[in-house]
């Protein structure tokens, strides 16, 4: 199957442009607008930034950085509703792995916009935890049953839950723990529908516990943790290690038993390491881990 998604890269003029796009302000582009800008732009309006943990000694994060790190953890909970009224959120069902150059082995998948409407027309755009950005140049459409399809469904396709070569194929990241983020937006500016994909999770469960950790930065030196399963409004203290060094916090859970936190995985005077975060529920303790590097003070060093 041939590729036909654009890649935007950060190259020293992209650079710019993708950081006002991912913190969703508005291009400095004379006469010229942007469509996931506007998209992101959906978070900007709520308040507060996600709270964040780091070792002592750690640098805080840049705006821009913590704000991208805000930016992620709404993109994945966000169920936006629609002008009437109904939530969609983006479903992946797996298709197949297929092997590639180097033994890397991505996995297709077909995507379902649960809730979305059939009327509307919709651009696909991705986002990776590089920070680069796929624009995908095709129309999306969506057919009776959610499903993606890269052509307007025909009478006969209404009904079908799988459509191979018409419907939208996407693929997974590499890595244990990666996340890559899609968005669909109608033409009209009506709707957009998110999604986040995680091929090989990083998760723990324990009783009604659920831990999860998502990488937020190249080579994990950001992640999300993510939690759910926990009493309603309840404080569920945090444990984070890593090479020897601890530090401690609180998942603060809202009245679904959901919570979200940062965390900046490296140590002051590492290179490299393995970060470990348990969460000390009252009737749980569920724990995962998750290597870290810093390739640049690596080749310095």
């Amino acid at each position: 199957m041939v590729d036909t998604s654009v890649m935007v890269r950060s190259t020293p003029q992209t650079a710019c442009v993708l950081l006002f796009v991912l913190l969703g302000l508005s291009l400095p582009l004379e006469g010229q607008g942007s469509k996931t800008s506007e998209v992101l732009r959906t978070f900007s309006n709520e308040a507060g930034l996600i709270r964040y943990a780091r070792f002592r000694g750690q640098p805080s994060l840049s705006k821009e950085s913590h704000m991208i790190l805000d930016r992620q953890a709404k993109w994945d909970k966000a169920d936006i509703t629609d002008s009437s009224g109904l939530a969609s959120r983006l479903r992946f069902v797996k298709i197949d792995a297929q092997a590639a150059p180097g033994g890397a082995v991505p996995v297709r998948y077909r995507v379902y916009a649960e809730g979305a409407s059939q009327d509307k027309v919709f651009a696909l755009d991705t986002w990776l935890v590089d920070n680069t950005l796929t624009v995908d140049p095709r129309d999306m459409y969506v057919n009776g049953q959610g499903l993606v399809m890269t052509h307007r469904p025909k009478p006969e396709q209404e009904a079908l839950m799988m459509a191979p070569g018409d419907e939208l194929e996407v693929q997974s990241g590499k890595g244990v723990g990666e996340p890559v983020r899609f968005v669909m937006t109608s033409k009209d500016g009506e709707t957009s529908v998110y999604g986040t994909l995680v091929e090989r999770p990083i998760v723990s469960y324990d009783h009604e516990c659920i831990l999860e950790i998502r990488i937020a930065q190249p080579n994990s030196t950001a992640a999300l943790i993510i939690a759910d399963g926990l009493p309603a409004k309840a404080k569920v203290p945090l444990v984070l290690e890593s090479n020897g060094t601890q530090a401690n916090d609180v998942l603060d859970a809202n009245s679904d038993g959901h919570a979200v936190l940062g965390v900046l995985t490296t140590v002051p005077g590492k290179l490299e390491g393995t970060l470990k975060v348990t969460a000390e529920g009252h009737n749980c303790l569920p724990s995962v881990v998750l290597p870290w590097s810093e390739p640049a003070k690596i080749q310095a060093h």
